[in-house]
């Protein structure tokens, strides 16, 4: 899943037509789309959150309470072109602070101290009971023949994983918050964007 951002006016150019049944109209949309600042802009869920919550923090004098919300989904909210300038030189002018970065290093921080979770894949234990044999391939054999000669889903990748795969047996993983990113470059490519988007829409 991720944040599909577009241009209402990027770089004050047409926005072509485009029938995406027809490749030839499909290919030359995507070339225009690749070649027009402000025209798109993407960030799957992971990088999206943590970004449009730094705007929302920064930026809570320039965004109403739809545009907020409106940013944490995928309805279509548009944001204006007089909005989408403002957050850019409100962004451009904490990058030039040093602010962003700083930001990003405390958020990274932040990050590598939290504590880690117990696995919900096996919940806690280190092993599942679907995984019955894992300790040696003799006893694996026993209840999974069918398996023999499957070495993605056989003896050896069970038991390098000690019969949970969502925590090679620790029984521990990472904080989910850690799967969040957060860094300045993701923060100005998207103020690029919107300072030559023309506003834009939320999908």
């Amino acid at each position: 899943m991720g944040y599909d951002l577009y241009g209402l006016n990027p770089s004050s150019s047409k926005i072509p037509d485009c029938d995406f049944t027809d490749e030839e109209t499909t290919k030359a949309y995507f070339a225009w789309q690749d070649n027009t600042k402000g025209a798109y802009f993407r960030n799957n869920v992971w990088w999206w959150a943590p970004l449009w919550d730094y705007v929302i923090k920064e930026c809570s004098d320039i965004l109403s309470v739809a545009d907020v919300t409106g940013g944490g989904n995928n309805g279509g909210h548009k944001i204006s072109k007089t909005k989408a300038k403002k957050i850019a030189s409100r962004l451009r002018s904490l990058e030039k602070k040093g602010e962003i970065e700083s930001y990003a290093s405390t958020y990274k921080n932040k990050q590598r101290s939290l504590p880690t979770e117990k696995c919900n894949v096996c919940k806690g234990t280190g092993t599942r009971k679907e995984w019955e044999g894992w300790q040696s391939e003799e006893k694996w054999l026993k209840y999974h023949k069918s398996l023999e000669n499957d070495k993605s889903t056989g003896y050896e990748w069970a038991h390098k994983c000690k019969g949970c795969n969502g925590c090679s047996g620790k029984g521990m993983v990472k904080n989910w918050q850690s799967n969040y990113p957060f860094d300045s470059e993701n923060v100005m490519n998207f103020a690029d964007f919107c300072e030559h988007s023309g506003g834009f829409r939320i999908c």
